[in-house]
């Protein structure tokens, strides 16, 4: 089906040249927090283990989103052309996306053990229960999620969801997006800074170090909430047009560019996290800056120190013979 409206160019313009920059810094990002949560400064806390995985998540899912959209830039787009893989992409999306807010409920909720008094609940800040709870979540959300693959179909040049499962699809998105993460999250994090203000003076150091990490989890959450009100109001929108008649094809384009413009808000909890913790931590940024230094002295100062040195010792050969005769 050919296009109605200039949607669908705009749409290629931004995934072209926006969210290619958006994918690049998303990668990079990631990649330096897996290797800064792998630092001695933060390797055997428990919460480190959560920003690892988030890290490891974010990356699988910017190359399972973002890659097959380059590929329509010069290509035709493979889910409109094969239901199956229509249903798996879409799928594999939310399941990715929902990782990684789970990740960050479970660090929220890894801060409010880390600070209760009672020997018990704090226990249950550990790096065992840590590694039980990041090897669960991809397997809970495939079964949760499995509704998607079965409902999911392509009409009017739309991969996506139609009729009745459109609406109950956006309130389950709205749920489990929205709503659910969100709660959990303020929750978590209101009882955290509540326990770190009752606890003893005579911990000021530990408090001054959780309340860094608590900082970092604070910017996840900003984020969070930030994305998700955009896309909520997206879905929203997208279930209301559902009982405003039949939908035409200018009308099916206007709808998906307004959700493509909606989940590129929510894309961006995959990206920022790196950024967002080198404005908030004072110590993640003076380490991060330590292995930029240690970097540049043992690989770039290095080099230039070694080729000048060789410049200078090659022509200085002495010819003994002719020192002799003299």
């Amino acid at each position: 089906m050919m296009a109605v409206t200039i949607l669908r160019f705009v749409q290629q313009v931004i995934t072209r040249y926006g969210i290619t920059i958006y994918f690049a810094l998303g990668v990079i990002g990631n990649i330096c927090n897996c290797m800064m949560f792998m630092r001695p400064l933060y390797r055997h806390m428990p919460g480190s283990i959560y920003f690892r995985s988030l890290s490891i998540f974010s990356i699988v899912y910017l190359f399972w989103v973002f890659v097959p959209l380059f590929n329509t830039l010069d290509h035709a787009d493979a889910q409109l052309q094969s239901l199956l893989y229509c249903k798996i992409k879409s799928y594999g999306s939310h399941v990715f996306g929902q990782c990684i807010r789970s990740v960050v409920v479970f660090a929220c909720a890894d801060r409010f053990f880390l600070t209760r008094t009672n020997v018990r609940i704090r226990s249950l800040s550990s790096n065992k229960i840590a590694m039980k709870l990041v090897f669960i979540i991809c397997p809970a959300w495939l079964l949760i999620a499995i509704h998607m693959p079965i409902l999911t179909e392509i009409r009017g040049n739309v991969c996506g969801t139609f009729g009745l499962y459109k609406t109950i699809y956006s309130v389950y998105q709205i749920i489990s997006v929205v709503i659910l993460p969100l709660t959990l999250m303020s929750i978590f994090s209101i009882l955290t800074v509540r326990s770190l203000r009752q606890r003893n003076a005579k911990q000021t150091h530990a408090r001054q170090r959780d309340r860094d990490f608590m900082r970092m989890v604070m910017a996840e959450i900003i984020a969070h909430i930030s994305t998700s009100i955009i896309y909520s109001g997206g879905l929203i929108y997208s279930a209301l047009t559902t009982y405003v008649g039949q939908s035409n094809a200018q009308q099916v384009e206007i709808e998906a560019f307004i959700l493509f413009l909606t989940q590129f808000s929510v894309h961006l909890t995959s990206v920022v996290s790196f950024y967002m913790f080198l404005i908030t931590s004072k110590p993640f940024r003076n380490e991060f800056i330590k292995i930029i230094m240690k970097y540049w002295q043992q690989y770039i100062t290095r080099r230039v120190s070694i080729s000048p040195l060789t410049e200078k010792t090659t022509p200085t050969t002495i010819n003994v013979g002719a020192v002799q005769t003299k």
